[in-house]
């Protein structure tokens, strides 16, 4: 009897002396809250049609220079996986976006340095100012990917380095001209159309934790 009324208090000594012995075995370590903040620069690739003039359509080669800065907060699964929302602003050589997308990330190893891949996709928001060239348009569906590397420099602080491809849709329009003679041209007919335009890019940030 006496040997059980000692194990009793040497119990709760041990208890309070190990306050977080029991909250670690109950603790759900599967779900963690994340905050990724990064800036990058990204270069316009290809050429996007214009105006047709008597039947030839021109081309407009894609010359924006793209500076991004954007957050993006969400929870990541099993140390692994990451879910989030991201909102960003984008200053383009012509025109800022305001980018709202969502985000899917995947770390190759559940390790404080390791390889990930992200995925970006939603709508690009703003608008894109006429020049000479082309007329104005306003943003659309936006989509992105990206390949990285990240690595831990503080307790709960992580840079990353990262290349990507982005693709923005816009909302345009372009004139047709048709030749009423060998030297006249009709008036303009304006035409509705969507241009793809296509980027490629590099960005650094910050990961939280």
């Amino acid at each position: 009897m006496r040997q059980g009324f000692c194990f009793i208090p040497l119990t709760i000594l041990f208890l309070f002396s190990h306050p977080g012995s029991c909250q670690e075995s109950t603790k759900d370590k599967s779900i963690r809250y994340f905050n990724k903040t990064d800036a990058g620069v990204s270069f316009g690739l290809g050429s996007f049609k214009t105006d047709i003039v008597k039947g030839v359509q021109k081309k407009i080669r894609n010359d924006e220079l793209v500076i991004t800065v954007q957050t993006t907060n969400g929870i990541k699964l099993f140390n692994k996986l990451c879910v989030g929302l991201s909102l960003g602003i984008e200053k383009w050589r012509n025109g800022f976006f305001y980018p709202i997308l969502a985000y899917l990330g995947y770390d190759l190893k559940a390790k404080d340095n390791t390889f990930f891949g992200g995925v970006y996709l939603g709508y690009g928001l703003g608008t894109r100012y006429a020049t000479t060239y082309y007329h104005e348009g306003s943003g659309a569906f936006a989509f992105s990917i990206g390949l990285g590397y990240k690595m831990k420099v503080g307790k709960s602080i992580k840079f990353l380095y990262e290349i990507f491809y982005k693709y923005q849709a816009l909302e345009s329009s372009y004139n047709v001209y048709t030749a009423l003679n060998d030297s006249t041209l009709s008036p303009p007919r304006l035409v509705d159309y969507k241009i793809p335009l296509h980027f490629a890019g590099f960005k650094i940030g910050v990961i939280i934790p």
